[in-house]
């Protein structure tokens, strides 16, 4: 009996997937693919953009003689050019508890969604997208390579069971699911990165050992940012760890808070520029549809 597919989120409308119809995945770097596509190859051949001369050997095709160059050197020589092919892309998407907090703020389902929209971008352009999972379990959750638009339905039906919980140790799982991958190329991870510098560092430089032009996603809630004042304060239970404080939150509580969260994503940008990677902050208080039409054309490299 063939398993039935899970109905995608409100916000994929015609139109909302008509108008993501129109975005391109773009690499930094060149990589190899495996069938023709739209990305420019590590490989020459008999693609359309020029890239270099060699000699002429016995066999090879007098269509791609360049005649002008033979008349000033009397060496024949043949045109290469630059092959097109297709571009895997790989999703990592955080399944720690802190992405299901603030409780109401929708920050898990925004991720949700953003990493679907991403993963129709790629599946449009007849490209490949696989969708990794990082999170508490020991066991590795990954799709298969998918393509084609209607592979959508897939990646939310390989979603919908899953849910935000437990403390992650986000290098260990990155690389466990790392080790199993033999063909680089775009790597976005998508996360609210609330945890210390040398986490998310050693995830980054993990990325980057694998060969991978990276982006980083960020995801944050409404509460993560403008948290409520609490002055008669309240009992705080740590969403991973499951530890207990009395926490009074007053407006000085706060504006330290705000401090401590604009250093932390100041030096988070930082890392992501010294390195190279792009990054890019979507706080809940948003739509997700504006977000993807007016700022994921730039965190997608085409602009």
């Amino acid at each position: 009996m063939a398993e039935k597919k899970t109905a995608l989120p409100s916000l994929f409308t015609p139109q909302f997937l008509a108008r993501l119809e129109t975005l391109r995945v773009r690499t930094k770097r060149q990589f190899l693919g495996s069938r023709p596509g739209g990305h420019r190859s590590l490989r020459r051949g008999n693609g359309l953009e020029f890239a270099d001369f060699r000699p002429y050997t016995m066999g090879d095709d007098p269509r791609y003689i360049d005649w002008k160059l033979y008349s000033r050197t009397d060496r024949l020589y043949i045109k290469l050019f630059q092959e097109e092919e297709d571009l895997y892309t790989y999703l990592f998407l955080d399944l720690s508890a802190s992405m299901e907090h603030p409780t109401g703020n929708n920050k898990y389902e925004s991720a949700r969604d953003l990493a679907l929209a991403i993963a129709y971008v790629v599946l449009a352009n007849d490209d490949a997208v696989k969708l990794h999972l990082l999170g508490s379990s020991a066991r590795q959750l990954a799709t298969p390579f998918f393509r084609g638009r209607q592979r959508l339905f897939d990646l939310a039906t390989f979603l919908a069971p899953h849910r935000p919980t437990g403390h992650v140790e986000t290098p260990t799982a990155l690389a466990q699911h790392l080790r199993t991958l033999h063909r680089p190329g775009k790597a976005i991870w998508i996360s609210d990165f609330l945890f210390p510098a040398p986490v998310y560092q050693a995830g980054l430089n993990l990325l980057h050992a694998a060969n991978f032009d990276i982006a980083l996603l960020q995801v944050l809630g409404k509460e993560d940012v403008d948290p409520p004042l609490l002055s008669a304060g309240a009992r705080m239970v740590d969403s991973e760890s499951g530890e207990a404080a009395l926490v009074r939150f007053d407006a000085s509580a706060k504006e330290a808070y705000q401090r401590r969260l604009e250093v932390h994503n100041r030096a988070l940008r930082s890392s992501c520029h010294q390195t190279g990677v792009r990054h890019a902050l979507f706080t809940t208080s948003q739509e997700v549809s504006t977000f993807v039409l007016r700022e994921l054309p730039a965190f997608l490299g085409q602009v």
